[in-house]
Parts: C-alpha cells; structure tokens; sequence
C-alpha cells in the first residue's frame, strides 16, 4: 500500500483515493491549486462533510510543519524514530 501511495497518480488505487491523495499534495504544497475543477471533482467522491473533515485530518498531520520551518520543533526520541500508537476511535496515544 505503501508503495502506492507513493506513486498514486500512477497506482491502481480508486479514483477516490487519488482525489484524495491529490488534495492533501495540493493541501500541504500548493493549496491556491484547488481550484473549482478539482472542487467538483472532490465532490463527486465525498460529500461536504467528508472535505471538511480530510482537510482538517490534512492540516493536524502538518501542524508541525512550522515549527520544523522555524528550527524550534522537538524530537521526541532524539536520533530515533517515534513510534505512533493509535487507539480503536483512532486517537493518537500519547
């Protein structure tokens, strides 16, 4: 799955699942891209209420990015990679 994620334009995944790879690409790089094409394509997948809530999923997985941007960010296991844990609702476990 990894891997097609990585080159989704180019995978087999659903045509939902490449709208919505695209719109957090066009989130997280070049969010004046989204323009009312992609708008009408977006909701031919999902509903209103499904945007929002990819959009705000997008955007809480890059909150970091400023701090990163800034050199302020900490690491939270210096020199390893952190473990993410998630319980069965799907929130992050501390």
């Amino acid at each position: 799955m990894a891997s097609k994620v990585n080159g989704y334009r180019d995978s087999d995944l659903a045509a939902s699942q490449k709208a919505a790879l695209t719109l957090a690409d066009l989130l997280m790089t070049q969010p004046r891209d989204i323009d009312t094409a992609f708008g009408d394509e977006l909701r031919s997948h999902f509903t209103d209420s499904q945007l929002v809530e990819l959009t705000l999923d997008v955007m809480k997985w890059n909150y970091q990015k400023v701090a990163v941007a800034l050199g302020t960010d900490v690491e939270v296991s210096p020199g390893e990679l952190a473990e993410l844990r998630f319980d069965e609702n799907g929130h992050w476990l501390r």
